[in-house]
């Protein structure tokens, strides 16, 4: 019976197939087409173009899945895994660059690096200055955390309120991972380490 399935194979695809069609022939997620491929467990041949790379023969395609069925998938576990990459760095806070009592600085620099934004901030203007995410801004601002006023239906942020809200435990012990975040931080890191 399965070899009645495999054989319908060679009706619906060529002699040769792409990578593409070997993960769904196969059932498989892309890197593991990729790892049976760069392992020679499924020989192929490098064209070494962009488009189709790899030609893989039909035939070495079935005699894989009759394979699978006696011996498994062949992949070792965690071999085509993302979590095998490099493990992201640990993320770190505006807590991590002042001790106690320097809060201040963290409005210094703020006031220094967004001089010349208005005196009145709009929510689009909070997300660029702190690198925190909309909705996450959006939250703060019906929270309470970050003051603001309405004004028809939108929050409008004065400067101050701001420069008052990165000072507090909530902004000065927050975690992003939002590139924006991460290049504020890095910069008030050189620039404390400049004025000290």
């Amino acid at each position: 019976m399965r070899k009645k399935k495999y054989e319908g194979l060679r009706e619906q695809y060529p002699e040769y197939v792409s990578l593409d069609q070997l993960y769904r022939i196969c059932g498989i997620a892309k890197r593991s087409a990729l790892y049976l491929i760069q392992n020679d467990i499924i020989p192929s041949i490098n064209t070494g173009k962009k488009t189709w790379r790899y030609k893989i023969a039909l035939d070495d395609v079935i005699t894989y899945l009759r394979r699978r069925e006696q011996l498994g998938s062949m992949i070792p576990p965690g071999a085509v895994s993302s979590r095998t990459k490099q493990p992201k760095k640990p993320r770190r806070t505006f807590a991590s660059l002042i001790t106690q009592g320097e809060e201040s600085k963290i409005a210094e620099y703020f006031s220094f690096i967004y001089s010349d934004y208005p005196d009145v901030l709009t929510t689009p203007d909070i997300v660029e200055m702190t690198g925190f995410h909309k909705r996450t801004v959006l939250q703060l601002l019906k929270a309470g955390e970050i003051d603001a006023l309405r004004v028809d239906g939108r929050y409008m942020i004065p400067k101050q309120y701001l420069l008052s809200f990165v000072q507090t435990p909530r902004f000065i012990e927050a975690k992003s991972n939002s590139e924006n975040y991460i290049k504020i931080l890095g910069g008030f890191e050189i620039w404390k380490t400049a004025k000290s």
